[in-house]
């Protein structure tokens, strides 16, 4: 079998309190054309449904954009047991280095260690991952339903966050995609609240191009195999599926072979916003505004690296 089945529903983890935060500039994707910001042309990401992005001033460093962010989510987990770190990009997975440094632990100084002494909190353990690329939800849910297997563990606050790179596009060619500053967080906890989790999956390729009937496929058969698992009857009339705001003709395919009904298929924001990278997921979950007990949520991420991942969720 190539991928991974996680099967969480006895293990009680629930994750709740989702919040995100947008890089305050708008721009128009004239804007960023003639800002020298697009590799792409205006009329071929016009055609994919980008409108605009979102953006943070010159300058701005990931910790400044994030502190209001976490200073929201440590009101709802005052005491948080662990926190865990997920970066599409690898470049803001360190403090900013001054130029012409060349110390060898300069480049040791990692963001979440940064970040939790801003909020003067010690003595909390951390993790980070960010070779999952946008598929971090993924990332962040595997990890802390590890981490909660520790002894008088409580709650996991789990963080995703990416500022472009300074000397970088906004979009990808290739991947026709565009993208936006942001970053999402969320809680997991043994608390009955938000979303139960009940299963994740994950497949993995280090090739570089995937076939999208090949993803449409997998993204089918992993759901089917995760609903399978949990013991989920598999019936996409009865499940909201969230999408990342990225390749909506391949989405509109698994919906359909899964039987999903188009007010069930959800892509959040993809004109206004752009790709969030993995905060796509958080942000649709956060905006959800079905409130039935026992709905049942499936959230689909695909990353670089290459990845596919599918988190099925179950709402409280």
């Amino acid at each position: 079998m190539s991928e991974l089945l996680f099967d969480y529903r006895r293990e009680d983890l629930y994750l709740s309190h989702c919040a995100h935060v947008l890089g305050p500039l708008r721009h128009t994707l004239e804007e960023l054309a003639q800002r020298d910001l697009l590799a792409s042309s205006v009329e071929a990401l016009e055609k994919l449904g980008y409108r605009y992005n979102r953006s943070v001033e010159p300058g701005t460093d990931l910790i400044t954009f994030v502190a209001p962010l976490i200073h929201s989510l440590l009101e709802r987990c005052k005491q948080p047991s662990a926190f865990v770190v997920h970066h599409s990009y690898a470049a803001n997975t360190l403090e900013a280095i001054a130029s012409g440094n060349r110390e060898l632990l300069a480049r040791a100084r990692y963001f979440p260690a940064a970040l939790l002494r801003r909020f003067e909190l010690d003595h909390v353990p951390y993790w980070g991952s960010y070779t999952s690329g946008c598929t971090g939800l993924m990332s962040l849910v595997t990890l802390a339903a590890g981490i909660m297997r520790a002894v008088s563990t409580n709650r996991v606050l789990c963080l995703t966050a990416d500022l472009k790179p300074s000397d970088t596009t906004y979009d990808g060619v290739r991947e026709k995609l565009l993208t936006s500053d942001a970053a999402s967080g969320f809680v997991v906890s043994r608390e009955p609240q938000g979303y139960k989790v009940m299963g994740v999956a994950q497949y993995s390729s280090c090739r570089e191009i995937i076939p999208w009937l090949e993803v449409v496929k997998r993204a089918v058969q992993m759901t089917q195999q995760l609903c399978k698992l949990t013991g989920v009857t598999s019936n996409g009339a009865a499940m909201i599926c969230h999408y990342p705001n990225m390749f909506v003709e391949a989405w509109q395919l698994v919906s359909h072979f899964l039987k999903v009904p188009k007010e069930n298929a959800i892509i959040n924001g993809m004109a206004e916003r752009a790709h969030c990278l993995s905060s796509d997921a958080t942000i649709s979950l956060e905006t959800y505004e079905g409130s039935e007990r026992g709905q049942l949520h499936a959230v689909y991420s695909f990353g670089s690296g290459l990845h596919l991942a599918i988190a099925l969720l179950k709402q409280t």
